[in-house]
């Protein structure tokens, strides 16, 4: 189904909802998994947090509130200074959620719910936020979001625990454009060490990498969503890119009626 993303247009202190464009669907060629590298790294595990930002722009007016439901933060080894969180936000009537990845101060994520598009800081958390919104003719809305106040969660610190991890986790368009993908997989670490059948297991990791077209390159960071546990790796990806495709990234694995693995995707330009 397709979604229909709503743009935030403000007339005499009122917020109207205006369509944008429609995402574009495609379908990756299955993988070949890499072989699963097992490491131990010490985590940090912050859960409803409160963050707030005010905009005063032509297009946004007002407060905007966002809850941190978890955030979680790697410690130590080699990808320390990696994490993700899953933000709830609010904007007068209009609320979603933002898939959030970050390396030591940078982070970005995908904006969904009534908004589509791309969630930027480079200054940490606690810091002003870059909204672009996917717009109707195919281009973005930069909305500035100014930084007020940060109150923090709760915060668990958890030592040695066991992380798998998939390097050079590859996938491809199976046409003609030249796409591909190579990235590095993580799951949020298991406190028990048992992946797939951990009540422990919070169902969340990220992604990180590049991917190449005939045109040209650029990152992606996705958020994983891992909720049912049928296969931590092979769950919905939602995430971002930057350069040639700057923009929002959302694959799923799905099993075909052969038992082949069907990678299905969407996409949402916002330059």
């Amino acid at each position: 189904m397709k979604k229909i993303l709503v743009l935030l247009i403000i007339y005499w202190c009122c917020f109207v909802s205006v369509s944008f464009g429609q995402e574009t669907n495609f379908t990756l060629a299955s993988p070949d998994l890499p072989d699963l590298v097992q490491t131990r790294v010490d985590v940090s595990i912050e859960k409803n947090g409160i963050l707030r930002f005010h905009a005063d722009d032509p297009l946004l007016q007002g407060k905007i509130n966002m809850k941190v439901n978890e955030k979680v933060t790697l410690l130590s080894g080699d990808y320390e200074g990696w994490g993700y969180a899953h933000i709830n936000y609010k904007v007068g009537k209009l609320q979603g959620s933002i898939y959030y990845v970050f390396h030591n101060d940078e982070g970005r994520g995908m904006l969904s719910g009534d908004m589509g598009g791309v969630a930027q800081q480079e200054a940490g958390m606690m810091d002003d936020m870059i909204w672009e919104v996917a717009a109707l003719d195919g281009t973005s809305t930069q909305v500035n979001l100014i930084f007020d106040s940060y109150k923090p969660g709760q915060t668990s610190l958890h030592q040695d625990i066991w992380m798998p991890v998939l390097p050079g986790f590859t996938l491809s368009k199976d046409d003609d454009s030249n796409y591909e993908q190579v990235t590095t997989v993580l799951l949020l670490p298991a406190p028990d060490g048992k992946l797939q059948h951990s009540r422990k297991f919070k169902g969340g990791g990220l992604e990180f990498g590049t991917y190449q077209t005939g045109d040209g390159g650029g990152t992606l960071w996705s958020f994983l969503d891992n909720t049912e546990l049928v296969d931590p790796f092979n769950q919905r990806r939602l995430g971002t890119r930057d350069g040639v495709l700057t923009g929002t990234s959302e694959i799923s694995f799905q099993q075909g009626a052969g038992g082949n693995l069907k990678v299905k995707g969407s996409s949402l330009r916002v330059k």
